[in-house]
């Protein structure tokens, strides 16, 4: 409470200094990225949205070659990116699996390839992101922590044109136009990666080594990603319109050894695939200038597997043996959309609607065993699959309204029904938020969301991995909850600045941990059994300053945060959870002299991540009347609590350069140069602990091995 007490102490503070400032005019555009939805709409009650403009994600650095929508949310207050490189997002003390990302209104489960350097989403294509930290409308639900919300791009109705991209490892190509000129048009956007180009060659260059030094070796390996986006509008009239949306991600990976020689051969191999494949229709009604409807049927899967393959066969001995295991994830889900916005005056801003959702989870593993041996044999099939099906149902009704030009109040409720193997839950999460117009510039807002999430991800690791199954809630398992209390201070200033200020409070229930042996994958046919329940809270403070004008854009964004866990199995007091960064800090800044430079600089720093060590070594000694009395020595770990070390604090450099030029027919060229982490800071992704026998305590050492990564890249626009 007292916290909360100085976090509502600062925020007045800063509504009274804002309040005084922002008095002087300002004559600046608006930006193209906004804090919040004051942009968007002036008289919105929303906290917490972030609105980024697709124009503005392929501006500035990009990574290895390529803009990337997750990268750009870790570089906001109150995210974590976790593990470096990946693409993590830790919202306001919550987990990875946590978010509910959307593309065209359809969820998708997994976002990431090249596990985690890049995203699914293809800036290209993209038109808008609004990312959710806190505040949620009613018409959003199913996750705790955060909603981002992707919307691509319809085609020009009018003429064809497109953008052909190469970055470091893949390729891009877009092409929108019209098929029936001011009435249907598309949108195709294409990405895949060529690394296969370059280790192609290696490999062949390795497996000839190997045989020029008469060595009996093989190797084998590939990689390669890809997705595809369509997009199909066509307006019957000025009132309706019909959009089809089409999504395709897959990634690919292989590696394997083999041995050959006289006496016989020996193979291993591995590899894994996932994807997402999602399609959904919109159609649009106009119904009035005061009602519109929006229906949209949708279908999401998402495909993955591990696989590891041995094979071994030996003359001499007469013996043949093949091993094939498989983990498999498959997730189906089909729904329905509804939402209605009407607006009957000039005071009420009304939005409801309905949802439903069938889910169809098929998580399972297979093994292939064949043996042979002096003319026996032996196979042996093992398939083992847990389905569970579910269904998720809500309606939701939230109301914007316009006391005077100062009081306005969101009203919202959603009431959300699930069902899964006999157990059927009903569940209200109500949603309110307030504004008070201090000053024709500054406002205060407030606002509270109760959120449920029915989806658990299967995991022993602390990482979030492609592999990763997913399981709803059960009879046994219950559905996560929180409830996210928000307060800020909204202020757009003079001379292009604008700040803003948030405190928040999120208390979560029902959150499970993994409290088995530790392997890849926990098992599957136990997992309700291997998780223990436990809660967890969060809560800090949010500072966001921005400057733009014409030529310069820069910002600074820093949080003050806390996240912590209960689990009693675990540890019977709360104690830190790894994401527990207690402050984090990110400078940016673009400046464009004229038509042809933009440079970009990013600074983050963050304190480190958390791990759990042992503090120390515990001596034991008992007599074994077997060993004529000779000691046996059994030692033991100690630990204090979960997460009782943080590494060492994590700060990077990012510098980029876009070099633009006109060829002679019209079309726009753009270089750009960038470096990740520019002076080189090896921030640590991993540690490792050993007992010192001289300081007779445990000494930690932490490792990085990500060093500067430059990039180039070329796009054309035609």
């Amino acid at each position: 409470m007292r916290k909360l007490l100085i976090l509502a102490g600062l925020l007045l503070c800063a509504a009274a200094l804002a309040q005084n400032v922002g008095e002087m005019r300002d004559t600046l555009q608006a930006s193209r990225v906004s804090t919040d939805a004051q942009k968007r709409e002036d008289v919105a009650t929303q906290t917490s949205l972030t609105r980024i403009d697709g124009s503005a994600i392929g501006r500035g650095f990009a990574f290895l070659g390529s803009p990337d929508v997750i990268k750009m949310l870790q570089q906001l207050p109150g995210v974590a990116s976790g593990t470096e490189l990946m693409s993590g997002l830790y919202v306001r003390g919550g987990d990875g699996s946590d978010n509910l990302f959307l593309l065209d209104g359809v969820p998708m489960y997994q976002v990431s390839h090249l596990i985690g350097l890049f995203s699914s989403f293809n800036s290209d294509i993209v038109d808008n992101v609004d990312f959710y930290k806190g505040g949620f409308p009613a018409r959003y639900g199913g996750r705790m922590s955060s909603v981002v919300d992707v919307t691509t791009r319809e085609g020009d109705c009018e003429a064809v044109h497109g953008h052909f991209g190469l970055g470091n490892i893949d390729g891009r190509l877009q092409l929108e136009g019209p098929i029936v000129r001011g009435k249907t048009s598309f949108n195709v956007s294409l990405r895949r990666t060529w690394m296969e180009t370059l280790t192609v060659p290696l490999i062949a260059y390795a497996n000839h080594t190997y045989r020029k030094n008469g060595d009996d070796e093989h190797v084998s390996g590939h990689y390669l990603f890809g997705d595809l986006n369509a997009k199909l509008a066509h307006r019957f009239s000025p009132r309706s319109k019909v959009v089809l949306n089409f999504y395709r991600g897959r990634d690919n990976f292989g590696a394997g050894n083999s041995t050959v020689d006289k006496d016989g051969s020996e193979t291993l191999g591995i590899g894994m695939i996932w994807g997402n494949t999602l399609g959904s229709l919109d159609w649009t009604v106009d119904f009035s200038d005061a009602l519109t409807m929006k229906i949209t049927p949708y279908y999401s899967r998402y495909k993955s597997q591990i696989r590891a393959q041995m094979e071994e066969d030996e003359r001499d001995d007469d013996f043949y043996m093949s091993l094939d295991e498989r983990i498999n994830t498959v997730i189906r889900d089909g729904g329905l959309n509804a939402s209605f916005v009407w607006n009957p005056d000039g005071t009420h801003t009304v939005r409801f609607g309905a949802t439903g959702q069938y889910h169809d989870y098929s998580p399972g593993t297979s093994e292939r065993l064949k043996i042979a041996q002096e003319g026996q044999k032996y196979e042996n099939k093992d398939d083992s699959t847990v389905p569970y099906h579910g269904g998720e149902a809500a309606v939701f009704f939230e109301d914007e309204i316009r006391f005077t030009d100062r009081w306005r109040l969101n009203l919202g409720l959603r009431d959300a029904v699930f069902f899964s193997v006999g157990k059927t839950r009903n569940l209200l999460e109500p949603r309110v938020a307030a504004k008070f117009q201090a000053s024709e510039r500054v406002s205060l807002r407030a606002s509270y969301a109760a959120m449920n999430q029915f989806a658990h991800q299967i995991s022993s690791l602390y990482i979030d991995l492609p592999i990763n199954a997913w399981m709803p809630s059960t009879a046994l398992i219950k559905p996560m909850h929180s409830d996210q209390y928000t307060m800020g201070v909204y202020a757009q200033l003079p001379a292009g600045l604008e700040i803003t200020v948030e405190g928040w409070y999120k208390r979560m229930s029902h959150l499970y941990e993994y409290y088995g042996p530790v392997t890849l994958l926990p098992p599957l046919t136990s997992w309700e059994r291997d998780y223990t329940e436990g809660r967890g809270r969060s809560y800090g403070g949010e500072f966001s300053l921005e400057y733009r004008t014409e030529k310069l854009q820069a910002a600074a964004y820093y949080t003050l945060s806390w996240s912590q866990r209960y689990f009693e199995k675990i540890f019977p007091e709360w104690y830190a959870d790894r994401n527990d960064n207690r402050h984090k800090l990110t400078l940016t800044a673009s400046w464009r002299p004229g038509k042809k430079f933009e440079l970009y600089g990013g600074w983050t720093w963050h304190t480190g991540n958390r791990i759990t060590f042992p503090t120390s070594l515990e001596y034991h000694s008992e007599w074994n009347s077997y060993e004529e009395k000779e000691a046996l020595y059994l030692w033991g770990k100690l630990y204090s609590q979960p997460n009782n070390v943080k590494l060492p604090d994590y700060h990077r450099l990012d510098l980029g350069l876009n070099f633009h030029r006109t060829t002679r027919r019209g079309n726009e060229v753009t270089w750009n140069l960038s470096f990740y982490n520019a002076y080189c800071r090896m921030n640590p992704v991993a540690a490792s602990v050993e007992w010192n026998e001289k300081k007779q305590e445990y000494v930690a050492t932490a490792y990085g091995v990500i060093p500067i990564v430059p990039s180039l890249s070329y796009s054309l626009k035609f």
